[in-house]
């Protein structure tokens, strides 16, 4: 795995949403950078998706829109929350959440553990505690399938950049710089 992407999409208010996709080296140096401009839905728009126009606008126009536009193909796309995993059946590119856990480390680095779930509805084998670090506690990695995410075919290279920079780090800068593009940060 020589990069990793990274997307979030946000709802500014009501039903207007932005997004950012971040594209880093293994090093954690960014390679490519894509954003949408604030997208509002038409009153047609709203009056032909109903209650489904967020979710029709944050995965199939923006995030969609994103990754497509975006020239790191199958590259795995790191999103910033779990209603974006569904992008999986949209788009061919590894999809995948990450979180740091509190717990204590799982044994060797690449070991890998199915979790049972969070009680919230999903297949038993969508949710992974991985140890992608020596020292540190186990990283919580959350998937829609295994078709579209073999993990164990990603789990070296999710080792590998560990080691050289903080995984969801990346994604943080995402945040900060939709932030700004939309008004709200320093220059």
């Amino acid at each position: 795995m020589a990069a990793l992407s990274y997307l979030e999409v946000t709802r500014l208010s009501g039903d207007v949403f932005m997004g950012g996709l971040l594209t880093v080296s293994d090093m954690g140096l960014p390679t490519e950078f894509h954003y949408s401009e604030p997208l509002k839905p038409s009153k047609l728009q709203l009056s032909l998706y109903g209650s489904t126009i967020g979710r029709y606008l944050m995965l199939d126009v923006v995030g969609k829109g994103l990754v497509e536009a975006s020239a790191a193909r199958g590259v795995p796309v790191i999103v910033g929350h779990g209603e974006l995993l569904p992008l999986a059946t949209r788009i061919k590119r590894p999809i995948c959440t990450l979180s740091q856990t509190h717990l204590a480390p799982l044994g060797d680095v690449g070991e890998l553990r199915q979790v049972n779930g969070t009680g919230a509805p999903a297949p038993a084998d969508t949710e992974f505690m991985a140890q992608l670090g020596e020292v540190q506690s186990p990283w919580q990695v959350r998937i829609f399938d295994r078709v579209n995410f073999p993990i164990d075919q990603h789990l070296k290279g999710l080792c590998d950049c560990a080691k050289r920079f903080d995984l969801l780090e990346p994604l943080q800068r995402v945040r900060r710089t939709l932030e700004q593009l939309r008004g709200g940060g320093d220059e």
